[in-house]
């Protein structure tokens, strides 16, 4: 079977918007000129999910501004908009546009809907940590997944839809994306997300369980794969989970010393088994761009 090609995130954290962006774009536009959107309706798509990812990236900036002032509590080092709607966003846009390229059964599942939906689920996914004015932002760690789905559903229901869309579809679909976003994503969460796939009309479930795993890589995959993840992301990390709870992150990401012993037992028990699985399934190779950044020495990613 024929392997194929996708594109992971190219930037690094201390990249300028305006440079990011227009790349965001470039990516947004070439998945609307997919086939699978009739030629009619392309325009009012792009413009929409574009609006949708100005507005995610706009709730990111309150916490941002904060910190640059170095206001105490506004503690989301890693969470803020480089990775949660830059990073994610373009990984989500990348990987739907590569299940598309297929032209087999697993990309004849998906609809304009369930497209859209994994673009959508990937910008909103921790906008849980921002979408209420909060003293203290790192802290809602526990909570953010289900406030990402509060934050989702709520501004479809305020722009509505193109026309062609069917809205409580989109919606769903949407749930059922970021939903798998949870980490670690236990049995708890998946009986969960089997519940919401089940849920659905037995036509939908195939192409939500496809979304769910799409959000998933963009997210997991996609961060760990990041060029400057190692060490400067984990760094981040680490600052905002001590910010959230007191030696937390230095448990769980380790001192500077033990970084890359960690990153690489993070990529080997967790990514290799979960979203590395996925990406084998998706792309029909394990030497995929977001596995050679897994997998790549410490040396070259400095």
């Amino acid at each position: 079977m024929k392997t194929v090609e996708v594109e992971h995130y190219p930037f690094r954290m201390d990249e300028p918007e305006d440079v990011i962006e227009p790349a965001i774009f470039d990516q947004m536009e070439k998945l609307v000129r997919n086939p699978i959107f009739q030629l009619k309706d392309r325009g009012s798509i792009f413009n929409w999910m574009q609006k949708h990812f100005l507005r995610c990236r706009f709730l990111s900036q309150e916490e941002e501004e904060l910190r640059k002032r170095n206001i105490m509590g506004a503690d989301l080092f890693y969470h803020g908009k480089e990775h949660s709607v830059f990073q994610t966003t373009y990984n989500a846009i990348s990987t739907t546009r590569a299940i598309l390229s297929r032209g087999d059964k697993l990309s004849s599942h998906l609809t304009p809907e369930g497209v859209i939906a994994i673009i959508l689920a990937a910008m909103y996914h921790d906008t849980g940590f921002v979408y209420e004015e909060h003293q203290r932002f790192a802290i809602h760690s526990s909570i953010h997944v289900e406030e990402s789905k509060r934050a989702a559903t709520e501004s479809v229901d305020l722009w509505g839809l193109p026309n062609q869309l069917n809205m409580d579809r989109l919606k769903k679909f949407v749930v059922v994306g970021i939903h798998g976003t949870h980490f670690p994503y236990d049995e708890k969460r998946a009986t969960e997300g089997k519940y919401l796939i089940n849920d659905l009309p037995l036509k939908d479930r195939k192409e939500a369980q496809i979304i769910r795993l799409a959000v998933q890589f963009a997210d997991w995959g996609g961060q760990t794969a990041r060029i400057d993840r190692y060490p400067e992301g984990l760094k981040r990390l680490r600052e905002e989970m001590n910010a959230c709870k007191p030696g937390l992150g230095t448990k769980v990401i380790g001192e500077d010393h033990e970084l890359e012993k960690k990153r690489r037992e993070s990529i080997e028990f967790v990514i290799k088994k979960t979203v590395g699985k996925t990406g084998n399934a998706f792309f029909r190779t394990n030497n995929h761009s977001f596995a050679r950044e897994w997998y790549k020495s410490s040396a070259s990613s400095r």
